[in-house]
């Protein structure tokens, strides 16, 4: 738990990550997948779901990598993806209830993943020269978006929008080396809740 003080966000609630779990979004891979991920867009601009972005020095997404989003494995009735989330949603839907009987966490299946370097890492205090910054190790749209490393990129935006208890599940993207134990996107589960300081002194 820590006290929110981030881009100018203040509060005297207390953060509390509730869980994080990944599922790992797998297709058969050629010998020469690793090969693939490298191809590099040819054109100037970059589409990824109807919007348009410009190619600068910062882009390495790859047209492999951009073939995946919007894929939603876990919104399609009947996929593993989708069935092992409904049980964490369901679970949650029925545990955690307000004095009037409604849901206290509230979902969120369709973020879009083209998020900016501030919703990434610095809405999160994540340090300028932090290695999960660097071209090596996320994947940037341009310098001004990247496609999000983790579901916590969202937190920010919910919490000033008034939400204090939420589930995020979505793709997310890194730049692994494919092999038989990492593939560069995948699902993420994150949980959060904020709480009184109040309530915490009481738990």
């Amino acid at each position: 738990m820590q006290r929110l003080q981030a881009g100018g966000l203040q509060s005297s609630l207390c953060f509390c990550r509730c869980f994080t779990s990944s599922t790992s979004l797998r297709s058969s891979s050629s010998p020469d997948a690793n090969a693939l991920d490298r191809a590099r867009f040819a054109s100037p601009t970059v589409s990824l779901l109807g919007r348009t972005f410009d190619v600068d020095s910062y882009t390495n997404v790859t047209p492999r990598v951009a073939s995946k989003i919007g894929r939603n494995l876990h919104r399609r009735s009947g996929h593993p993806v989708a069935h092992v989330w409904h049980r964490i949603e369901n679970y949650f839907r029925s545990t955690f209830v307000t004095r009037v009987g409604h849901p206290r966490f509230v979902t969120f299946d369709n973020l879009s993943p083209v998020v900016t370097p501030h919703q990434n890492f610095d809405s999160l205090l994540v340090p300028d020269d932090h290695a999960s910054r660097s071209l090596t190790d996320t994947y940037y749209v341009n310098s001004g978006h990247l496609l999000r490393s983790h579901m916590t990129a969202h937190d920010e935006e919910l919490i000033r929008s008034g939400f204090d208890a939420f589930l995020l599940v979505g793709d997310v993207f890194r730049r692994d080396e494919i092999n038989v134990s990492h593939y560069p996107v995948f699902h993420q589960v994150d949980g959060v809740c904020l709480f009184a300081e109040k309530e915490v002194r009481n738990l």
